[in-house]
């Protein structure tokens, strides 16, 4: 079996809200590796409007090179690749355009996120920017959106128009409440998700255990449906590869 790859995660110290020392980024390395993961994708908050996005990145890239080399010295089966959750606003283009952002393990998949009340057209209008740069838009946690709560058909159209859709497992988990979990069983059942990803934090709270998570998709729905959003779809992204769609 394929290991898991995961798309999102807060894994390098010191960065933003994620791990806070080398010692906790270790014990989430262990835990993630401990529940199947074998790639991992370092994704810290990031923000078009930071004036050294392109320094932060070039940090970021830095950071990962040292952090496999901490895993390969404690022995740890896990291989992390630069990445960022990029906060879009209107300068997005100008962004794009000085090729600042980091994309995930180097592909043609760009990680974006918006705050949680941002307007529908302007998750669009940011998804569209990203396209025309010659990228993929993965819009991070599209469930977690209090417009696409209230519409979740805006999903079939965004999988239509060929952005990708990961699914936070906590959302699926219940952990981030109902309306979150409500919207992500509706993108399952309709098979408009492409990846499920942890958005770990920390080894307690929104930790990088897939097992739970894992156990319940395909027990809802079918291990090859579960093995498609946490082990296919992802390994194909940091491949480099075309996504596949369920059905």
């Amino acid at each position: 079996m394929k290991p898991i790859t995961d798309l999102h995660a807060h894994l390098l110290p010191g960065f933003d809200d994620g791990a806070k020392s080398v010692d906790i980024s270790l014990e989430m390395a262990r835990q993630a590796a401990g529940s199947g993961v074998g790639r991992m994708v370092c994704t810290p908050h990031c923000s078009t409007a930071d004036p050294r996005l392109a320094e932060r990145a070039g940090q970021i890239r830095r950071a990962v090179a040292q952090m496999n080399e901490q895993l390969s010295r404690r022995e740890i089966p896990l291989t992390l690749f630069p990445g960022m959750e990029l906060l879009c606003g209107k300068n997005l283009p100008a962004v794009l355009g000085h090729k600042e952002a980091l994309t995930l393990a180097g592909s043609c998949y760009l990680l974006i996120e918006f705050p949680f009340s941002e307007r529908l057209s302007d998750i669009e209008w940011a998804a569209e920017q990203v396209r025309l740069a010659g990228l993929v838009p993965v819009l991070a946690h599209p469930e977690r959106y209090t417009a696409v709560q209230r519409d979740p058909y805006c999903l079939g159209d965004w999988f239509d128009s060929g952005y990708i859709l990961q699914l936070d497992q906590d959302s699926i988990l219940g952990n981030f409440g109902r309306h979150a979990a409500r919207t992500a069983y509706w993108a399952l059942d309709h098979g408009f998700a492409h990846a499920v990803s942890s958005d770990a934090h920390s080894i307690h709270t929104r930790a990088p255990d897939f097992q739970p998570v894992e156990e319940l998709l395909s027990r809802r729905y079918s291990p090859a449906y579960a093995g498609l959003l946490l082990r296919r779809n992802p390994g194909r992204i940091v491949e480099n590869r075309p996504v596949v769609a369920a059905g």
